[in-house]
């Protein structure tokens, strides 16, 4: 993935990635550091948030601004838009159905393209589809 885009790696780097591609919750920068200090125990909360930085230019991570809350992270590229359970805060990906693009689904004034998809939607995710989900 890294290597695709042109963008050096580093061990920094490459840890917050790791951390991102094992995490099923779209950590903040926080969650980041504090996962990361157990790999690396000298590493700071500026070197996260200089990573992240990279990896969002590099348009390998979205960066993710929910409603008042802070700022999350998701490794997932492809388009979709997020589901936030009001209730416990989790966030899960939810994709286009098979052959719809935003297009599709939103009636959008003639001539406009879409470069990037941010949305949230808001609701109640039931317990069971994280015991049935591997996220």
């Amino acid at each position: 993935m890294l290597r695709c885009s042109r963008l050096r790696m580093t061990r920094q780097r490459r840890i917050v990635i790791d951390i991102l591609l094992a995490s099923d919750d779209h950590p903040t920068a926080a969650q980041i550091y504090e996962r990361a200090r157990s790999m690396m125990p000298g590493i700071s909360l500026a070197t996260i948030y200089n990573s992240l930085d990279a990896l969002v230019d590099a348009k390998l991570v979205n960066h993710l601004h929910p409603d008042n809350g802070p700022s999350r992270y998701c490794p997932n590229v492809v388009p979709h838009i997020h589901l936030m359970d009001d209730k416990t805060q989790r966030v899960i990906d939810v994709q286009l159905k098979e052959g719809l693009t935003p297009a599709d689904v939103f009636d959008l004034p003639e001539g406009v393209t879409i470069d990037a998809m941010e949305a949230y939607l808001h609701g109640a995710i039931p317990d069971k589809y994280f015991s049935q989900h591997t996220l």
